[in-house]
């Protein structure tokens, strides 16, 4: 049945894509399927991809034709009942009675999926109204398979499948049990609606309130809180609802939570209008103040943070230095200097007294008033807390010397900074002084500062422009003495304890989990598999360097580099250091470089937006940045949608951008287009990337004539500048490491 009903769908596609449908060999290309692997992988991962040829149901009916085929073709091997497996997960949906008759033959075939095939089995009845039947078999899994890893998950689906066969109590004790296991799920929201219209049935209006009331307050960005607050305005009980003010405080924190500053500007307007008398109230300004600031609503953040400071508390000295910034980014000079020379009287820290001066020190240098300029960071330098603070206005003092061609002077100011080699300023110092050196006609000196800084931290943005400077091409590979663990690194935390190899750990179940779902394109929960095993062995390198690359192997990017960065990073991007050499492939991902290639974006090279995911998101395809940006490679909704319809692609709302395919194919179009803009210039349209083209085309038109390493250091953004030196430092690497430098 299900095989005719896919033949007869792909009938009409096999005309839209020229017959693709039809085999699992694209035009000009040899058959995969006479080896079955490779019809598996052609079938599962076709490289006809979304966009506007294909739209979603039509790639899953090309999906389904081409697994049949294999089935057909390769009945009774491991791959054809791969197959049918595949199948039975994509067609729960379409059509759930199809489904599992392939997850129910699959269950024999893969047990140890029998956790995960029990879940799509349930889903599969739930779509077709059997919710009791899914219920008890999503009970079984805990006894079934006790050391499973979806549990929680399982509890989920148990409490939604007992809601929607209309027995509550066991709905709602599910419910308890899968919050209690992990509140943060997706599901939550949906767990403490089911469990408030539980109550609500059972006629206790005042604990279903308070259900219902949960959910509008912790997940306001929801579904369920919209279906919440229908219910609690329904006057519940005979009663009418009335929001408390701290409710509002809270549901705001939940929405900046989660970047959406202009639901939380307003929540927090509420608040205030609501408790005049609250002793949150600074609190819930100074949050205010933020929010409007991350928006760029600077006027209103101006005066919002203005009140604030009058009012004393730690709140008012958070705001004078939010207001100094204020001040800073408006252009309002002759405020931000009052501010910094109120601050002596002041009661502020001595961190927020030097942050502010930074600030005043930055004025006065855009402004051209050097020396001015240099005296604050001197005295930044002096008394600025903590010791970072102290070495960035030592660094500006040297900067702005060099700025005004008084390299002797930026040199002998640098010194002392480039020798404090845990420095964040170390490299920058010692890269600056030798440029220093070269303008005042000392090159043999400042190849010598060149040189150590390479010796000294080999894998910084400064260390790859100084052997630019040499002419010198990047290092081949990491340090001979880097490749191999030493015996002091490699001891784990029990001498008593053998330690653990990677061979031990491919024998665990979650691993051979972790195999079969990468096997199947179930990344994100094959990625779950390997994450678990984390917090199950200690945190010696030797596992360390094994979990994160069996992370990375099986498609879990995101938190292979995250494990990777927490033990070694220093090591990967500043001084190089003992660990294996397998870590590289770690540390720069390139599972998604055919993704990017199939972009085919004119002059975009696809290991410069593979370094720009890199620093954007980490890999994280659900992160979400402070102001709003979406994604892997953490794309404005505002901007997607311009990119999109200058491209010729339908709309792109918030959500689609944590779809990974939507946000690469519109984060390579957006630097397509800057690219094309700024003439191939890699530094201006990485900038632009960051802070925006038109910010861009002005620094470029204030710092005409200066260099592009000088271009770099000159950004006023420090967020930009950073990121800038980041993305370019990334890059350099992941060009270096494929052999292509």
């Amino acid at each position: 049945m299900v095989a005719v009903l896919v033949r007869c769908c792909a009938c009409a596609l096999l005309l839209l894509i020229n017959g693709a449908a039809g085999s699992a060999a694209l035009p000009g290309e040899s058959d995969p399927c006479e080896q079955p692997e490779l019809c598996f992988q052609a079938a599962a991962f076709p490289k006809e991809r979304l966009g506007k040829v294909m739209n979603k149901e039509q790639v899953l009916t090309l999906k389904l034709e081409r697994l049949q085929q294999l089935a057909d073709r390769f009945s009774g091997t491991l791959w054809g009942k791969r197959a049918g497996l595949l199948s039975g997960v994509l067609l729960i949906e379409r059509d759930p009675a199809s489904a599992m008759q392939f997850l129910r033959g699959a269950q024999r075939d893969f047990p140890v999926l029998d956790d995960y095939i029990r879940v799509w089995i349930a889903e599969s009845q739930l779509n077709l109204g059997q919710a009791k039947e899914a219920a008890v078999l999503l009970e079984s899994i805990p006894m079934a398979v006790p050391d499973s890893n979806i549990l929680g998950k399982a509890a989920y689906k148990t409490g939604e499948a007992w809601y929607q066969a209309a027995a509550c109590a066991e709905s709602t004790a599910w419910f308890g049990r899968a919050v209690v296991m992990n509140d943060k799920d997706a599901s939550a929201p949906q767990a403490y609606l089911r469990r408030g219209a539980c109550r609500l049935r059972d006629n206790n209006v005042v604990e279903g309130r308070e259900l219902l009331q949960q959910v509008w307050v912790r997940f306001p960005y929801t579904r369920e809180a919209k279906e919440a607050e229908t219910l609690l305005t329904s006057n519940l009980g005979g009663d009418t609802w009335t929001v408390q003010p701290v409710d509002r405080l809270n549901r705001a924190q939940a929405f900046l939570g989660q970047a959406f500053h202009a639901e939380a500007i307003e929540e927090l307007k509420k608040f205030l209008l609501a408790d005049p008398h609250s002793p949150r109230r600074a609190e819930a300004k100074l949050k205010l103040g933020i929010a409007q600031v991350r928006l760029k609503l600077y006027d209103h953040a101006r005066e919002t943070f203005r009140g604030l400071t009058k009012e004393g508390g730690p709140e008012s000295r958070e705001a004078a230095v939010w207001l100094a910034r204020v001040y800073l980014r408006q252009g309002q000079g002759d405020k931000l200097l009052e501010a910094a020379r109120a601050i002596s009287s002041s009661s502020l820290s001595a961190e927020q007294k030097g942050q502010i001066t930074l600030f005043a020190g930055m004025w006065l240098e855009d402004q051209k008033q050097f020396d001015d300029a240099i005296a604050k960071y001197v005295h930044v330098a002096h008394h600025g807390e903590p010791t970072a603070q102290r070495a960035e206005g030592q660094w500006r003092v040297g900067w702005v010397y060099y700025r005004t061609a008084r390299y002797r002077e930026a040199g002998e100011s640098l010194r002392a900074l480039a020798e404090q080699h845990d420095s964040e300023f170390a490299p920058q110092a010692l890269y600056w002084i030798g440029r220093a050196g070269e303008l005042n006609n000392q090159p043999l000196e400042a190849q010598d500062f060149y040189r150590k800084l390479c010796q000294r931290h080999p894998f910084t943005y400064y260390c790859q422009l100084a052997r630019e400077r040499l002419n010198i091409a990047p290092i081949a590979d990491a340090p001979i003495e880097t490749l191999v663990l030493s015996s002091d690194t490699a001891k784990t935390g029990d001498p008593a304890r053998p330690p653990v190899t990677r061979a031990d750990i491919e024998q665990h179940t979650a691993y051979r989990r972790a195999i079969e779902l990468k096997t199947l394109g179930l990344d994100a929960d094959a990625a779950h598999e390997v994450a678990v095993l984390t917090d199950r062995y200690s945190r010696d390198p030797d596992v360390l360097i094994a979990l994160s690359t069996m992370l990375n192997e099986v498609g879990a990017y995101h938190q292979a580099l995250r494990l990777a960065r927490a033990r070694f990073r220093d090591q990967l991007e500043r001084t190089g250091g003992a660990f294996a050499p397998s870590l590289w492939n770690v540390a720069y991902p390139t599972g998604l470089l055919p993704t990017i290639k199939l972009q085919a974006a004119k002059g975009v090279d696809p290991y410069l937006i593979a370094a720009i995911i890199r620093e954007e998101s980490q890999y994280d395809v659900k992160a979400v940045s402070r102001v709003g940006a979406i994604g892997l490679m953490q794309v404005m909704p505002a901007t997607a949608n311009n990119v999109a319809q200058r491209v010729g692609l339908p709309a792109v709302g918030r959500e689609d951008l944590f779809d990974q395919e939507t946000n690469i194919r519109i984060g390579v179009r957006y630097v397509e287009q800057l690219l094309e803009q700024f003439s191939g210039n890699l530094v201006y349209t990485v900038a632009s990337y960051n802070a925006g083209p038109l910010a861009v085309g002005n620094w470029i038109a204030q710092y005409r004539g200066h260099n592009q390493d000088e271009f770099v250091e000159l950004i006023p953004y420090q967020e930009t500048r950073q990121y800038v030196k980041r993305v370019l430092r990334s890059y350099r690497e992941y060009v270096r490491l494929n052999g292509l430098s």
